[in-house]
C-alpha cells in the first residue's frame, strides 16, 4: 500500500495564496455565508470555513467541477508542511487565502477607502 502522496495539492494551496495575496483572483461570494468563490480556468474553486467547531475550524478549499460538483477538498490537515525556505506554512496559507478572499468579495477594501476619504 502506497502513501497518498499531497504534493499537487500542496502546490496548488501555494499558488492559489500568492495569487490570493496580490488580488490576482477574483473571489466573488457564493449562496453560503462565510463562503467565496473565484473560477480558475474551467474550474470552480470555493473557500470556506470547515465543518466543526466553528472556534477552532481551519478554512477548507473545495474544488469543483464546471457543473459544480465537488472534486476535492483540501484543509490543512491533510497536506504536508513544506520543507522549503520561506514557504507560509499550510494553516497560515488557509486562513490568508480566506480573509483575502472574504475582503476582495466583499469589497471590504474599496468600503475602507470611501471611509477613508469622507473622514478627511
Amino acid at each position: 500500500m502506497h502513501a497518498l502522496d499531497r504534493t499537487r495539492d500542496a502546490i496548488f494551496v501555494e499558488r492559489l495564496h500568492a495569487k490570493s495575496l496580490v488580488q490576482g483572483l477574483t473571489w466573488i461570494t457564493t449562496e453560503h455565508e462565510g463562503r467565496y468563490q473565484v473560477h480558475v480556468g474551467e474550474f470552480i474553486v470555493e473557500i470556506g470555513e470547515g465543518s466543526g467547531d466553528p472556534e477552532n475550524a481551519d478554512p477548507e478549499i473545495l474544488i469543483c467541477r464546471p457543473d459544480g460538483r465537488a472534486l476535492e477538498i483540501l484543509t490543512p490537515s491533510i497536506l504536508p508542511e513544506s520543507r522549503v525556505e520561506g514557504v507560509v506554512p499550510r494553516r497560515q496559507a488557509f486562513g490568508e487565502i480566506y480573509e483575502a478572499a472574504r475582503r476582495m468579495a466583499l469589497g471590504v477594501d474599496k468600503v475602507l477607502e470611501d471611509l477613508i476619504l469622507k473622514l478627511m
